[in-house]
């Protein structure tokens, strides 16, 4: 048991440290295998993982007025260990997806920190969840965006 790290899930110490894994205050980020199969918990493959729910804040429109965005909910998923590098690989799938220029968004120089208000730039978007592992996501177009 020395030198092992405690489960994410059932705390136990069962789970050997490895090289991405040096654990935080004696825990790992990841599960053992008794959480993975009973619990329903994510296999190490999909651990790496990290799914981003953002919802739009508000924004002025061409007479100064501020007002709610007319867009969905975006849902990210992104292979990163971290929020904050999750947050990053998110902001460059954001900028091939929108672009430069968002009618609903009354901007056409939008950068890719923008999107999130990376380095102190106005946040386009709020992180509202952020799930672990690889979800099954039911992609409906009508109730959020998904960008791949």
């Amino acid at each position: 048991m020395s030198g092992l790290l405690k489960c994410a899930g059932c705390n136990y110490r069962c789970i050997e440290p490895g090289d991405d894994d040096k654990g935080e205050d004696g825990y790992s980020s990841r599960y053992c295998g008794d959480c993975i199969v009973d619990k329903g918990l994510p296999s190490p493959e999909e651990q790496n993982f990290l799914t981003l729910v953002a919802g739009w804040e508000t924004v002025a429109d061409d007479e100064g007025s501020t007002i709610s965005t007319d867009l969905l909910p975006v849902v990210i998923t992104v292979e990163a260990t971290t929020v904050a590098d999750a947050i990053e690989m998110a902001s460059d799938r954001l900028q091939a997806h929108f672009g430069t220029s968002v009618e609903q968004l009354y901007a056409d120089d939008i950068e890719r920190d923008d999107w999130f208000g990376l380095n102190e730039r106005d946040a386009y978007l709020r992180l509202c969840a952020v799930f672990k592992g690889a979800p099954r996501l039911v992609n409906d177009e009508q109730l959020f965006t998904v960008i791949r």
